[in-house]
């Protein structure tokens, strides 16, 4: 989503809170996902660990090349068969691994980092927010018999509430666009 301009207008509060009601859906997807590829992870090494206790006993059973049982029972069969289950397992062993490091780190940064970026950008901006309207309303409440030093001080005040919140926006807009530049990659 395109902000078409940035000023603090009710447009612009609703674009925010689509924004951040699609991270938050996001979030909740891809903590899915990643319970789903904890468990296939999970399933995987078990795989793995069951393929080799089976192929350590298949190699345990057959003694070795000089045994005349063993190869009477088709050894030289078995120790072909061995040597693909390894490298089934160890193809298992690397899609695990894969997983884990490609999808389970990925999902782990936008939840952990991206989001928890926008959830602090948000509550800043709230806050930041309510100062500004409370020196904007000290502000637009000073009459004209006001002091010039005291008119002063309150116009200085609702300067920096207003740059406090400039930047609070600016930064919760940057966390959101952070998101979304990351949905399309």
């Amino acid at each position: 989503m395109h902000f078409k301009n940035l000023d603090d207008t009710p447009m612009f509060r609703h674009q925010l809170q689509c924004l951040e009601e699609s991270a938050e859906s996001l979030r909740l997807r891809s903590v899915k996902f990643y319970k789903g590829c904890r468990k296939y992870t999970e399933g995987l090494g078990e795989a793995y660990d069951g393929d080799i206790a089976f192929v350590s006993s298949l190699e345990n059973f057959g003694g070795g090349h000089n045994d005349p049982h063993f190869v009477a029972l088709g050894g030289p069969v078995m120790n072909k068969f061995t040597i693909a289950l390894r490298e089934i397992s160890t193809f298992k062993e690397l899609l695990r691994s894969r997983v884990e490091h490609v999808i389970d780190g990925r999902l782990l940064q936008i939840v952990n980092v991206d989001i928890n970026a926008v959830k602090e950008a948000r509550k800043r901006f709230d806050k930041v927010a309510l100062i500004y309207d409370q020196a904007r309303e000290k502000f637009m409440s000073l009459r004209k018999s006001t002091k010039i030093d005291i008119a002063t001080v309150v116009e200085e005040e609702l300067k920096i509430a207003r740059t406090s919140f400039e930047e609070a926006r600016f930064s919760l807009v940057g966390a959101l666009n952070n998101i979304e530049v990351k949905k399309r990659f």
